[in-house]
């Protein structure tokens, strides 16, 4: 569907002036106490000036003679919801010890002060804000949290929803929903477009679910639609399907703590939802995506399409014979898998690591099912303003719509580039993959395929011809069978004892006897083809289908410069006497 843009916030928002009630703390309470006390009057000030008339404030409260009196009225004049989410963020407590601490009154009369107000920072801003101050005193935490970039929320919510067309209702789930900054960004984009969505989600962090509940109930939505616990352990949300999900769940989850309960949900088969396979115990992340499988819509419903991040183990992890591929070859076989996208690396503040977006769609149409889009949208970043972690880089507008363009197109993309010296895209043009090598973009073709300046200065199809860098691939459009390959196992014998064994990976459309027979045994008359041990993968490998090898140069150009060179050493070695 056509995409509105959503506006940044003009008004800047850190948590840096929040964080300074730190320095009244310092002292008075315990260092992991920081944390909670800035989150929970934060969503209170926040609450408070999002109200029309709210009955009491915090400047109120910083007025009274007994600060902790008048705040525990605050608290209970508060409506219900609101005092759900304050008792889950634990303030009314944490008022008592601040108060024999000494301290309430600061902190109060800080807070009072600052401007949180809806007209001033967008729910983007404070959603960007609360992940900020999370990520701030959590950072002992594993990386498995990685907060997800606007841009790379923007890109899922346009391929999720792009059947849709104004006027359309959906509900949108999140099976990790943090803070609550990827559904709202989503719901804000996809409602620019005049498509209304009703957010549910479940989040393991009580501090985190409970300031996404707040950002809910800010938006007018109920916030206990937002579980608190965790997901895989226990679907919050039971018994509900959905038309559009959306996840960036935890990298390199350890689930051994309760691999019982996952194990026991496996053993349940078509009635559980884990039944395609068990990754290893190191990495949980794709127990989700099994998870939002579960989670789908029937397609005699309408069907269901899913956007969500994953790291490269999920496309190629493991052998043949582990949980991993046999849960790729789940989404083969039931033809799942609609779009994957390569994104750019350093896109994240926890990782620098490769990533990718999968979108899957149980009711494709015609044209589309049996195929899997790939995309190679890693060329495509700029560096960022300034690092945040590991992050460095990022997708300008301009960048989804070329992202966005090839992903639904029926024909197979290259890319034109031109580069800056770090490889950042200054600009590129799409061209058709069989446009003859050689052959670049000039000014006025390619028009129609060439993304918007959205303001930036990217030029795109106007450059000379002269200045592009390179040619790439970008898209292709690839049978999903294709992925699957067969694992064979060959024995050789070893005099005494057990016979050693090397795996080979075949294609499905290689007979294995035939192979056998013409790439091993004239080599190795002894060794033997154990079938037995045979087994069907599946594995996306991005470089299969996108490496270009380099044109080997001309012989005679070859010779020619060694000729050059061994007269150029002839001329520095010393003359006979």
């Amino acid at each position: 569907m056509p995409r509105a843009s959503v506006e940044t916030p003009g008004s800047l928002l850190s948590s840096a002036g929040i964080w300074r009630i730190a320095d009244l703390l310092r002292g008075r309470v315990q260092p992991a106490e920081y944390g909670p006390v800035i989150l929970a009057f934060t969503v209170l000030r926040r609450m408070e000036q999002a109200r029309v008339r709210p009955v009491m404030t915090l400047a109120a409260v910083s007025q009274a003679p007994d600060r902790l009196v008048a705040l525990e009225t605050l608290l209970s004049r508060l409506p219900s919801a609101v005092r759900d989410i304050m008792a889950q963020l634990e303030l009314l407590p944490m008022a008592h010890r601040l108060a024999r601490a000494g301290v309430l009154e600061g902190v109060v009369a800080h807070f009072a002060g600052l401007d949180l107000s809806p007209r001033r920072h967008g729910s983007e801003a404070m959603a960007r804000l609360f992940e900020e101050l999370v990520h701030h005193f959590t950072q002992s935490r594993g990386t498995g949290a990685h907060y997800t970039p606007p841009e790379v929320t923007d890109l899922m919510a346009d391929l999720v929803f792009a059947p849709d067309t104004a006027g359309t209702r959906h509900d949108l789930y999140d099976p990790a929903a943090g803070t609550g900054a990827l559904l709202g960004r989503a719901a804000d984009r996809v409602g620019a477009c005049g498509v209304d969505v009703r957010l549910f989600g479940q989040e393991l962090s009580v501090q985190s679910c409970a300031l996404c509940r707040a950002d809910l109930l800010l938006r007018g939505q109920k916030p206990h639609d937002i579980v608190h616990g965790d997901t895989l352990l226990a679907d919050g949300h039971a018994g509900r399907r959905f038309a559009r999900m959306l996840a960036n769940p935890p990298f390199g989850l350890d689930w051994r703590h309760i691999r019982d309960a996952i194990r026991a949900e496996h053993g349940r088969g078509a009635a559980g939802r884990f039944a395609p396979g068990l990754p290893r115990v190191s990495d949980g992340s794709m127990l989700f995506m099994l998870h939002l499988l579960a989670k789908m819509r029937a397609p005699r419903h309408g069907g269901a399409r899913v956007g969500l991040v994953t790291h490269a183990a999920a496309l190629c992890g493991g052998g043949a014979e582990t949980g991993e591929s046999a849960i790729r070859r789940y989404l083969v076989d039931h033809d799942l898998i609609d779009t994957v996208i390569a994104l750019p690396t350093d896109m994240f503040i926890n990782t620098g690591i490769a990533t990718y977006i999968w979108i899957l769609d149980n009711n494709r149409p015609a044209a589309r099912r049996g195929k899997v889009h790939l995309v190679d949208a890693s060329p495509l970043w700029r560096r960022t303003p300034r690092s945040s972690g590991e992050k460095r880089r990022e997708m300008t507008p301009a960048h989804l719509v070329t992202i966005v363009r090839a992903c639904m197109a029926a024909d197979e993309m290259d890319i034109a580039l031109q580069e800056d010296a770090d490889g950042a895209a200054m600009a590129w043009s799409l061209l058709p993959r069989d446009m003859p090598e050689g052959q670049w973009p000039r000014e006025g073709e390619m028009e129609a395929q060439s993304p918007p300046h959205s303001g930036t200065a990217v030029r795109d199809a106007t450059a000379s011809a002269d200045g592009w860098t390179r040619r790439a691939g970008f898209s292709r459009i690839v049978a999903g069978r294709d992925f699957l390959y067969r694992s064979l196992v060959v024995e050789h014998p070893a005099g005494e004892g057990p016979p050693a064994r090397t795996v080979f990976t075949i294609g499905m459309n290689q007979d294995p006897q035939a192979w056998f027979a013409s790439m091993v045994q004239p080599h190795d008359p002894t060794a033997r083809l154990d079938m037995t041990r045979a087994a069907v993968g599946c594995a996306i490998s991005f470089p299969r289908y996108f490496h270009r090898p380099a044109q080997v140069r001309p012989l005679n150009d070859i010779v020619a410069d060694m000729r050059r060179s061994m007269a150029r050493l002839a001329a520095l070695m010393p003359g006979e006497e």
